[in-house]
């Protein structure tokens, strides 16, 4: 073999040897390459749930990783998923509609999220495209298989406004944890206030709405539903939230009126027959309450929440007969039920007359529940009735614990004020009157509260200024004419109080009429014209208990303690609960003996 020949067969040799050097680092990084995709798909799946709910497994924080997954996705889809609304999910569907076989496996993933999205929040809303399978793991469907388990996701990462809100759609799920309300609460918060881009997405304002709602802070709730609804009226889920939180709030005529708007196609939605039938008690009208409760146990005749609902607008309507035979068949399932309790307590009180065992009922309920403000406002209203103790409480105490909750709570404040009354503290008394008659709407028995007690604290000219002022707008009502005539009696002049009495006797109803006489007899200088007024008053309404015991303190000064007897019986008949009749009674009938 001649030179040239053994230098080209040389060149050939180590060629393939070099040639070879670099087949085998291509295939060891290609191997270490393929590792790593098979890591990452680790890292998406992850271990098990209670490690990734834990956060024990991360995802890796790459820029813009998840920015990126469905960037080649059209941006008007993207952004309309985002809004998250029915209306705009269905059209971000329609946009991508195309043969089975083109879909990438990122659009599949989109899709599938937006089917969840409308499964989970929004199910009256019909799936009208097509799902497909997919085979990728990613962050989006991880946060969806957690929340269909009932678990807020801590491990799918927030470098995207979907990947970020996803996991909170836990929170429309009816089980969810304290502490997962939370989370979705802060994790909306932040992803609004970091996309702010999205601040108008009908889907992250209802996900914080329900999450505010369930932390009962039902203002911001308010606030939420109402955005959601001004921005997109007709979504079903969220009309019914904001009807319901509306109408926890206070206001119940707007909560019928959207109700009302609801979509034909739902009216006979079970939720919403439900709906229109606890706005329609709240506002008083109890007629219609009970309709919508006949259609909804119309079609779920075991709901027992219902039959008891049933009963309770009975009893307001004063059907007695009908409520107890309702409140009968539910005790034969619930005999420890709230609701059920206190409306037992009420007929017992109410219908049957029976104070001691609807103070037995009340007692036992305490024990059961015994911080719920309509339980202790039940003790109270006993406790006010009979001037007795309920479970070792008086109704001004009983009261207070409820304004400490609720220092607003109106009828806490008049029960309080009866308690306080009754044990005769004046000051506090008026302290508590001022918060009631603060009120727009003062009801007229409270202007007569407070002017008694103005007068126990010698307020003379506050106790007229207030009734003269009350008297002018409503002089036909019979408590403010009888704080008037009270007020002026301290006031003005004997003989024009007594002229101004004459005057407004002729023209007053019987029990207006019993009420002047009684005012008028303390204005007499005479015995025999005090007594003479007495008897006219009783004339007028015989059960004014006022007049009686009146008659009873001016013969028990005389000594004549057998007709003063006559006149306090009347008064224990008319008032059989007052526990302070019962005893003057019974210290009375030693005296005769």
């Amino acid at each position: 073999m001649n030179l040239p020949n053994r230098k080209l067969l040389k060149f050939l040799f180590f060629t393939s040897i070099f040639s070879l050097f670099i087949c085998n680092f291509s295939f060891a990084k290609s191997k270490k390459d393929t590792n790593s995709s098979s890591q990452l798909k680790t890292t998406f799946s992850g271990n098990s749930d209670s490690e990734k709910l834990s956060g024990a497994t991360k995802l890796p924080k790459t820029k813009n990783r998840k920015k990126s997954y469905f960037s080649k996705i059209d941006s008007e889809i993207i952004s309309l998923v985002e809004n998250g609304s029915p209306s705009s999910i269905t059209k971000a569907m329609e946009l991508m509609h195309k043969n089975e076989s083109n879909y990438k496996e990122y659009e599949k993933v989109l899709i599938a999220v937006a089917s969840k999205i409308m499964e989970i929040v929004w199910p009256s809303h019909p799936i009208t495209w097509q799902q497909f399978e997919y085979s990728e793991i990613t962050p989006y469907t991880e946060a969806l298989v957690s929340v269909e388990k009932g678990l807020f996701d801590t491990s799918t990462g927030n470098t995207d406004y979907l990947s970020t809100i996803l996991p909170a759609l836990v929170v429309v799920k009816k089980s969810v944890t304290p502490n997962d309300i939370e989370l979705c609460k802060n994790v909306m918060e932040q992803a609004l206030k970091k996309y702010p881009y999205n601040e108008n997405s009908v889907l992250a304002n209802y996900i914080l709405g329900v999450a505010y709602e369930k932390s009962n802070d039902f203002v911001n709730a308010q606030k939420q539903y109402e955005k959601v609804y001004k921005i997109e009226e007709n979504v079903f889920e969220n009309q019914m939230a904001y009807a319901r939180i509306l109408r926890t709030n206070g206001f119940v005529a707007q909560s019928m009126e959207v109700l009302s708007k609801i979509n034909s196609q739902n009216s006979n939605n079970i939720e919403l027959l439900k709906q229109k039938a606890y706005s329609a008690f709240d506002a008083g009208n109890f007629d219609l309450a009970e309709t919508y409760v006949a259609k909804v146990l119309q079609q779920t005749p075991n709901d027992l929440s219902f039959v008891l609902f049933r009963a309770k607008i009975l009893i307001e309507k004063n059907d007695y007969i009908h409520a107890i035979s309702l409140l009968d068949m539910y005790e034969r399932q619930n005999v420890e039920s709230l609701e059920y309790l206190i409306l037992r307590a009420k007929t017992q009180l109410n219908w049957s007359k029976n104070t001691n065992a609807a103070l037995e009922t009340v007692e036992k309920t305490l024990q059961i529940y015994p911080d719920n403000s309509d339980v202790l406002l039940l003790a109270a209203s006993i406790s006010s009735l009979t001037d007795a103790p309920v479970a070792g409480k008086y109704a001004d105490e009983l009261a207070g614990l409820v304004l400490q909750k609720d220092p607003k709570n109106v009828d806490a404040l008049n029960f309080q004020l009866d308690g306080l009354i009754y044990h005769q503290n004046w000051q506090k008394a008026y302290e508590t009157c001022l918060k009631l008659i603060d009120k727009e709407n003062v009801k007229s028995d409270i202007v007569l509260k407070y002017v008694q007690i103005c007068l126990k604290l010698n307020k003379v000219n506050e106790a007229y200024n207030f009734a003269q002022k009350k008297y002018k707008k409503n002089s036909s009502d019979e408590n403010i004419i009888q704080a008037y005539v009270l007020a002026y009696s301290n006031f003005g002049k004997r003989e024009d109080v007594l002229s101004f009495i004459d005057e407004l006797i002729p023209k007053s109803s019987s029990k207006v009429k019993s009420n002047l006489f009684y005012q008028r007899s303390f204005l007499q200088k005479m015995e025999e014209n005090k007594l003479a007024d007495l008897r006219s008053s009783l004339i007028a309404n015989p059960r004014n208990s006022e007049s009686l015991f009146r008659l009873y303190e001016i013969y028990f000064e005389k000594q004549d303690y057998r007709k003063a007897q006559y006149y306090l019986k009347q008064v224990v008949a008319i008032n059989p609960n007052d526990a302070s009749m019962k005893k003057l009674n019974e210290t009375l009938t030693k005296l005769i003996k």
